[in-house]
């Protein structure tokens, strides 16, 4: 990734029923693709076109789509074994405005947040 990619100051918000967590992070902007890495060095990437989610570290990458008129599948794929798990998707709520997103959805039950605001 170039310097010269615009950056942006962002809030992103993760809850589910085991964790409920905020933090504020640097995030590079490219063709309505937002990307940023997590404390623990993960790399996130949203495709706020396609919204899909992609989270990749050492151990996994998690392949998410959500799209709110049918169930997707997700996939995690556990590196150490080169072995995908596949999750059942549910998307509940799709809301953006610019480069401000927020989804709801859940995976085998359990309840999920996952929501991005520039801060300006």
């Amino acid at each position: 990734m170039g310097d010269n990619m615009p950056k942006i100051k962002i809030l992103v918000t993760i809850k589910n029923d085991a964790n409920d967590s905020t933090y504020e992070t640097l995030a590079i902007t490219h063709d309505d693709i937002i990307s940023y890495k997590e404390k623990d060095g993960t790399l996130v990437i949203y495709n706020l076109d396609t919204n899909s989610l992609v989270r990749e570290n050492d151990e996994l990458r998690m392949d998410y789509l959500f799209d709110m008129s049918k169930k997707t599948n997700g996939t995690i794929t556990i590196k150490e074994y080169n072995k995908d798990v596949y999750v059942s998707i549910l998307t509940k709520k799709i809301e953006r405005k610019n480069n401000d997103i927020e989804v709801q959805y859940s995976i085998e039950k359990q309840e999920f947040l996952y929501k991005i605001e520039e801060i300006k």
